[in-house]
This record gives C-alpha cells, sequence and structure tokens, in this order.
C-alpha cells in the first residue's frame, strides 16, 4: 500500500504537540512583528503574539518560501512515498499557488488538494483526509472527494477593527465611521473567502447573528461545530460554545483561534463553526 504523508500549513490551526498526536504535518508559516520574522510556533508563541497585538506592534503574514517547501518535501519524500497537500485557501494566500508549481518539481509524489478552508476547518479537513488515507484511499481520490464534498461557514466577530483597518481588510474611514457609532461587524468565511456578512450595533447583537447563520447553513447531522476563542473573555466564550450545542443539539469543540487569523481579526475575535462531514 502506498505510504501517504498529509501536510498542512500553520492555518490550520495545528500546534507543535498535537502535529505528532495526529500525524500531520505542518509547514508552519512565517509571521512579521515590527518588521521583524518569526515563524509561528516555533519562534513565538500565541500568547506572545495577542501581547504584541495589544502593545500596537504592526503584525503580518506571509506564504512559507517556495524553496523551503520544496526542501521539506524532498526530506519528507525519504519516508514517504506521496505527500497529499492541504495548504491555506487560495483566496487567502499564494501559497496554493506556489504548491501547484511544486507539483511539475515532484511529479505523481505530490497531490495538492484545492481546500478553500482556513483555521480549525482545514485542520478537520486534514483530518479527514489522514483518515481516508489510513483506510487505503489513493491520494487523487481523496483530493476529488475533498474539493467536491467539503463545505465550511464560519462567523467571525472582531472585539476591535483596528486590526482589519491595519491588514486592509476595511478602510480606515471606514473604520472610523464604525467605531464612532458602535457598528459591530459580523464577518463570514466561505468558499475560501472572507467577507462582511452584516453590521449590528452591539457585540451581543453580532454574536446572536453570528450564531444564527451558522445554525442556519444546514442538517446539524451532516457537520461539525466549534466555537473558537481569539483572547475573548472564558465565561461569555463558554456562554456561547453552550448556546451553539443547545441550537445543534450536539456536543460543540472548543478551541483557539491562531495566529495566522488572529494577525488580520485581532485579539478577542470569536469564531462560530460549521465544517461538513466527508469520507466518514
Amino acid at each position: 500500500m502506498m505510504k501517504t504523508l498529509i501536510v498542512t500549513d500553520s492555518s490550520a490551526e495545528i500546534s507543535l504537540e498535537k502535529e505528532k498526536e495526529l500525524g500531520i504535518h505542518v509547514i508552519r508559516m512565517p509571521l512579521t512583528v515590527d518588521g521583524k520574522d518569526y515563524v509561528e510556533a516555533r519562534d513565538m508563541t500565541r500568547d506572545e503574539l495577542i501581547q504584541a497585538m495589544l502593545d500596537g506592534k504592526v503584525v503580518g503574514t506571509s506564504q512559507p518560501n517556495l524553496q523551503y517547501t520544496l526542501e521539506v518535501f524532498k526530506t519528507l519524500l525519504e519516508t514517504y512515498d506521496h505527500i497529499l497537500y492541504l495548504p491555506i485557501s487560495k483566496h487567502l494566500s499564494g501559497t496554493y499557488s506556489s504548491a501547484t508549481i511544486l507539483q511539475n518539481e515532484l511529479t505523481g509524489t505530490l497531490t495538492v488538494v484545492d481546500t478553500d478552508f482556513v483555521s480549525w476547518p482545514l485542520q478537520i479537513m486534514a483530518i479527514q483526509a489522514k483518515r481516508m488515507t489510513d483506510a487505503g484511499e489513493h491520494p487523487l481520490n481523496i483530493k476529488e472527494k475533498l474539493e467536491k464534498e467539503s463545505f465550511m461557514y464560519a462567523s467571525l466577530i472582531p472585539e476591535d477593527l483596528q486590526y482589519l483597518k491595519r491588514g486592509g481588510r476595511i478602510s480606515p474611514a471606514a473604520a472610523a465611521v464604525a467605531n464612532l457609532l458602535k457598528i459591530v461587524p459580523v464577518l463570514k468565511v466561505t468558499e475560501g473567502k472572507i467577507d462582511l456578512s452584516e453590521k449590528v450595533r452591539t457585540h451581543k447583537k453580532a454574536i446572536k447573528s453570528g450564531l444564527e447563520k451558522v445554525v442556519e447553513i444546514g442538517n446539524p447531522d451532516e457537520f461539525e461545530y466549534a466555537v473558537l476563542n481569539g483572547g475573548y473573555d472564558e465565561v461569555q466564550f463558554e456562554s456561547i460554545a453552550k448556546e451553539l450545542e443547545e441550537s445543534v443539539n450536539k456536543s460543540v469543540f472548543r478551541g483557539a483561534l491562531y495566529p495566522i487569523v488572529l494577525a488580520h481579526t485581532g485579539p478577542g475575535t470569536i469564531g462560530i463553526v460549521a465544517v461538513k462531514k466527508v469520507g466518514n
């Protein structure tokens, strides 16, 4: 049987410890803090990044160097016959496009999935891919199944608009007006893109709207759910998770938002997520 390794990137929010536990390799993405380069998880912890942002430091992200990624793949292929690579959505990073170039260099040993996913949903997709690989499915069949059947929807509610402004998600003028009018945006993440879902007048209403939109996605039996904390109040976070559990009548994963997402949405962001089950 072909020995296939599942590989993803930092946007899948897999810690160094969980990477070993899952048996999924993670290519860590670069972060910059006030112009200084770091590697996510290895050089800077999640808490350190949150504190840097709270201290007013400018945080940015970039895709892994192409030559570095190629060398990582070549090293992994000394142990494995094939790599099934699940990078962040092509709409949010150039990582997917770069990886497709490497397929020509590693003909027959690298398959790149067009995921349209980010954050915890990408982690779930990687776990689903690992399950199918362990069951003996061919990488190309897994790629086809994931690209045709996968679906995610997430509501992101930022606590402070300044980080969206810095990342160019909203204009400085729009941020100023929103702050003046106490408007809170509800962002939606689906089909690989982050877009504005709606604008409401209070954070409480934003949470309510975000929950409702996730619950309305489809039959709860077909989805896995999570509430992800980017540094929001723990008591309120637990309240949101319990409300989602009551709405979908099933247990909900409680997790953290990691630097690759927080660098753009900022500390205090809440993520409410639904991911369709594939390959079960």
